[in-house]
């Protein structure tokens, strides 16, 4: 095989290699690639005048095989930009896979590229699964969006590559690097966290004063007594050996001591509690530690990142249930296809949950034991929020249900409860075999959390034990912030849905973001709130397809902060329609 730059008589051939890729990999939801009326001259379009000189920045190469065209590829401008070039129409038929042929010709259009260009972005579909791999693993960075000047809405994967100009006397023809980042990482967490981010350092630079309600961290520290614990067990010589994965026995005594007087939960302190650096800790190993590569497990839609992102480094397929607001964010149990209760090693829920605080009664917990029972799945119940409960509401225990312990396991964090986020202790409770599995996994990763924290940790335990009758920690703060920030909205007329748990307000699009034929998406609401008044917000789609439409708010700022928050979130909303 060889590359070479396009003829005149190539295009009737690579016009039909194009739309017969085209064909192979689906096509593209809106077919604009069928009406292109470049694909049927090629060469002029890639060519200064029509002549055999190629323009200076601009070129197409060809793939042949015995004569034949059966690939290429382009490098022309990106939307008029003298830094940014494109890397267009890049096809092979499936005869040229396995052969190396797609390296030398992707390193030949960057070589060209990095001649004229400092950067090189391309569109594609994302289910050209084959391309998309192929693209990570040679060093292209994938985007959130399409940048800024396209007009090729068929496409819905982007991606984008630094070039590095050529040293004609030591590297004249660079290879093209190989990427060392991992694709898994991809499926992580939702970039547009870290797009969230860039667009407050934008609101910044142009003077906003921020009020980020984006992230979910409190606010506030643990308690004087909590941390005068902390500071003077971390004074102790002897805190400082390895503390091991398994944890002190006080303080999985005191995690299944809480666990009885809070739900009434029985639990063996020393093979049915295992602590861990943060329940997200937890969530992030479980996979590895209870599945195979290839298993399956349920996942909520919309979910907190790290359920689907743990499964991809785990190499578990996601069998996602929708939450909707029509049925209070409850799923239904029901309509998961028996095939998938028979596939699947675990469901992974969380009430009330990160970003929708939907609240799950008794019936329903009886309803998921007996369907995990009898399918042999397990129940992975993420209880971060148990202390977060608004209008007389306190959260439920999986294992308030009788025999639950037999298939499921729970996550518990200090961050939320006691304000401990940054010191990164929780724990895992529940079935044996699942805590052991587990526990064996991350000795091979950590030696287990600090002491001294731990010691904390059983503190701030003991001291939720000896409070009085009614008192609900931290609870009341974020009751009453949720009653400011949904006064305050409503009043401004949005009208949201005022949540009986968490930290999260998840907030339905208002009516008036569908005007003037216009929808907004999630993503544009929050990064315009945000660069126009400095409102930090995560767009409901990061959370997942069923997020779209929706706004999650933190309530961890103060009153007065969620007031004029809100004061601003109305004057954007008035400034659109």
């Amino acid at each position: 095989m060889e590359i070479r730059q396009i003829r005149r008589e190539d295009n009737a051939a690579i016009e039909t290699v194009i739309r017969e890729s085209l064909i192979e990999f689906g096509g593209n939801r809106e077919g604009l690639a069928w009406a292109d009326p470049g694909l049927s001259d090629l060469y002029r379009e890639y060519n200064a005048g029509g002549t055999q000189e190629s323009s200076a920045n601009r070129a197409y190469w060809v793939v042949l095989s015995e004569g034949r065209v059966i690939g290429g590829c382009g490098i022309a401008p990106y939307a008029g930009s003298g830094e940014v070039c494109e890397l267009q129409k890049m096809y092979l038929y499936p005869e040229a896979r396995g052969t190396g042929i797609a390296r030398q010709l992707l390193r030949t259009a960057l070589d060209f590229a990095s001649r004229h260009y400092g950067q090189c972005y391309l569109e594609t579909l994302s289910n050209m699964e084959a391309a998309n791999r192929f693209y990570r693993k040679h060093g292209f960075r994938s985007l959130a969006a399409p940048l800024e000047g396209s007009e090729h809405f068929a496409c819905d994967a982007w991606y984008t590559l630094d070039l590095v100009r050529p040293d004609p006397d030591t590297n004249p023809a660079s290879p093209v690097r190989r990427s060392w980042r991992a694709q898994k990482l991809d499926a992580m967490g939702s970039s547009v966290f870290s797009e969230a981010a860039r667009w407050r350092e934008q609101a910044e630079q142009a003077g906003q004063t921020v009020i980020n309600l984006g992230i979910g961290a409190p606010d506030e520290a643990p308690s004087s007594e909590i941390r005068q614990t902390l500071s003077l067990a971390v004074l102790r010589e002897s805190a400082y050996t390895y503390p091991g994965t398994r944890g002190t026995s006080d303080f999985r005594r005191q995690c299944a001591a809480w666990m009885k007087h809070r739900f009434g939960a029985e639990l063996d302190p020393d093979t049915e509690i295992l602590p861990l650096l943060g329940s997200q800790d937890g969530l992030a190993h479980l996979a590895q530690a209870i599945c195979n590569p290839g298993d399956l497990a349920i996942l909520p839609d919309p979910g907190y990142p790290i359920y689907a992102g743990s499964l991809a480094v785990a190499g578990v397929e996601p069998w996602l249930m929708p939450l909707r607001e029509e049925n209070g964010f409850i799923p239904d149990l029901d309509a998961i296809p028996d095939r998938i209760w028979e596939q699947a090693v675990f469901i992974l829920l969380n009430f009330p949950g990160n970003p929708v605080a939907a609240l799950a009664d008794f019936a329903f917990f009886e309803r998921l034991t007996e369907k995990a029972k009898r399918w042999n799945v397990l129940i992975v119940h993420d209880l971060a929020y148990s202390e977060m409960g608004f209008d007389g509401y306190r959260p439920l225990s999986i294992f308030e249900v009788p025999g639950a312990k037999e298939t499921a396991v729970e996550l518990h964090s200090f961050s939320k409860s006691f304000n401990m986020a940054g010191c990164r202790v929780g724990y895992m409770a529940g079935n044996a075999e699942v805590v052991e599995a587990l526990g064996e996994l991350k000795g091979h990763i950590d030696f287990g959390v600090f002491e001294p924290i731990q010691e904390a940790a059983v503190f701030a335990l003991e001291q939720a034990m000896k409070a009085p009758p009614g008192d609900r920690g931290v609870a009341p703060l974020y009751e009453r912030r949720r009653d400011v920030f949904v006064e305050a909205l409503a009043a401004e007329g949005w009208q949201v849905r005022s949540p009986g748990a968490t930290m999260f307000l998840w907030a339905r699009l208002p009516e008036r973001m569908r005007c003037a034929d216009s929808v907004w998406t999630s993503q544009e609401f929050s990064r315009q709130l945000m660069l126009r008044e400095g409102i930090g917000s995560i767009p409901g789609s990061a959370f997942g397809a069923e997020g779209e439409g929706y706004i999650r708010f933190s309530l961890v700022q103060g009153e007065d902060a969620l007031r004029e928050a809100a004061r601003r979130i109305g004057r954007f909303l008035r400034s659109l329609c």
